[in-house]
């Protein structure tokens, strides 16, 4: 008897607590987003997202009118450069100290669909830009990063400044965008993996794409 009201209480316990408990569970849901990469099925996302910067990029030059100062817009992190080494050794706990630390002693791999992209844009002589929310300090090492990868020939690589303490970084992608724009040219695309690096405007085409791993204000 005393075995069957132990086992009452316990479940007891158990369905009283169920409705507070977060869903998903965040173990569970790092498995998923794990088994999500490794199929394959991330690569062929982002492939596909990518495919509407890369017509946005076609049509652009195809419609280039003479003196027309075209430029390009990327982020870098999960844009450019992927992170996956770092997301899966720190269980996707992402924090900036241990980020950037990751930078100085790590060079991590192009994504092949916006590196296309980038390569098809430098051939046709656009200006292109990268906007990050990096920061100053690793300037040096964003740049060996980049090259690294396979990355060279851009005409402006910005960075946030060490202070930066607004709570979203649209106002300085943003910004960024908007003095470009105001200097002549002529954002033809601008491809991140964030919302915040699109939102804002100064650009004919903005590409999401896809990344479940983070999310950055």
């Amino acid at each position: 008897m005393r075995r069957l009201l132990a086992a009452v209480g316990l479940v007891a316990v158990f369905a009283g607590c169920a409705p507070c408990e977060p869903r998903p569970n965040l173990g569970l849901y790092k498995q998923q987003l794990v088994g999500w990469h490794d199929s394959g099925d991330y690569e062929k996302c982002f492939a596909q997202a990518a495919r509407h910067g890369a017509v946005a990029l076609d049509r652009a030059i195809a419609s280039k009118q003479p003196r027309q100062q075209m430029a390009v817009v990327f982020d870098i992190d999960e844009t450019l450069l992927s992170n996956w080494a770092y997301l899966t050794t720190k269980g996707f706990d992402v924090k900036l100290d241990t980020f950037f630390a990751w930078v100085k002693t790590h060079d991590d791999p192009a994504l092949a669909p916006t590196k296309a992209i980038y390569d098809k844009a430098r051939a046709a002589g656009i200006p292109i830009y990268l906007i990050t929310g990096r920061v100053e300090s690793v300037r040096a090492d964003t740049v060996r990063q980049l090259k690294a990868a396979g990355f060279t020939g851009w005409s402006g690589l910005f960075l946030k400044p060490d202070n930066y303490s607004l709570p979203s970084i649209v106002p300085f992608k943003s910004g960024v965008r908007r003095k470009l724009t105001e200097a002549g040219h002529v954002i033809v695309l601008n491809m991140g993996d964030q919302f915040s690096d699109l939102e804002g405007g100064y650009a004919r085409t903005a590409v999401k794409l896809p990344n479940p791993y983070y999310y950055i204000r």
